[in-house]
């Protein structure tokens, strides 16, 4: 016959294997680590015809310009680093005169999308990402101008739509760069014959809390991401 006693005492030995069970499974979640720029790639040097843009088959592909060891440099704990190509469309810089052949179209690998893993409460492999997309490969003297035209439309459509705009000058090592919302921090600069684009979220508890967290991602990293690249460029 059972008793009272034998049924109490069996619960109360399954609720401490319960919670025995459970502190086996938690863990804690390490703080997360920021680094700085350490650009350890090779030099990007296309070489533009004079006041010409460069041939679209010349163009670097985005996914072997940011290495693993650079993004480790930036981001210690960054693991899972998976690369998805992106499309870029390039039309003609100067409107008024013919492009030469083969210096406008898509180029499938102009950008690229870094995905990768951080330390977080919950485990992802893929809860963070790095976009870096070159929007210009020319003559610098053509690549400046076209800066300077984004960088006019840019500082009017923040003050149209009330975005918070900056512009950086070129404290980060590039000729020129600006956010055009700092809410979301992405950067578009400038260096030579090369204009880009970086940009990137990451859901990781220790990047902070919404709405801080895509400015503190900007500031932390995307920035950094902007030296590395840049430090290679003529």
């Amino acid at each position: 016959m059972t008793t009272r006693a034998h049924v109490l005492s069996a619960a109360t030995a399954l609720a401490g294997a319960a919670v025995l069970l459970l502190a086996g499974c938690s863990k804690d979640v390490p703080a997360l680590n920021f680094g700085s720029a350490q650009p350890s790639g090779t030099r990007l040097a296309a070489q533009p015809p004079s006041g010409r843009s460069l041939p679209l088959a010349q163009w670097p592909h985005g996914c072997e310009v940011l290495s693993d060891a650079e993004i480790k440099a930036i981001l210690p704990q960054a693991g899972s680093i998976k690369r998805q190509p992106v499309k870029v469309t390039i039309i003609n810089f100067d409107p008024l005169s013919q492009a030469d052949p083969g210096t406008t179209g898509d180029v499938p690998d102009g950008g690229c999308k870094f995905g990768f893993g951080l330390p977080d409460k919950y485990e992802s492999d893929s809860n963070s990402s790095i976009t870096l997309t070159f929007t210009a490969a020319a003559d610098p003297a053509l690549v400046a101008k076209s800066y300077a035209k984004d960088l006019a439309r840019a500082r009017e459509d923040a003050t149209k739509y009330h975005k918070e705009f900056e512009d950086l000058g070129a404290t980060l090592g590039p000729q020129g760069c600006y956010t055009d919302d700092l809410a979301r921090g992405n950067l578009t600069c400038h260096q030579g014959p090369y204009e880009f684009e970086v940009g990137g979220t990451s859901t990781a508890s220790g990047v902070g809390e919404y709405p801080k967290a895509d400015r503190n991602w900007s500031e932390k990293v995307l920035r950094q991401v902007v030296r590395t690249v840049s430090a290679r460029m003529p």
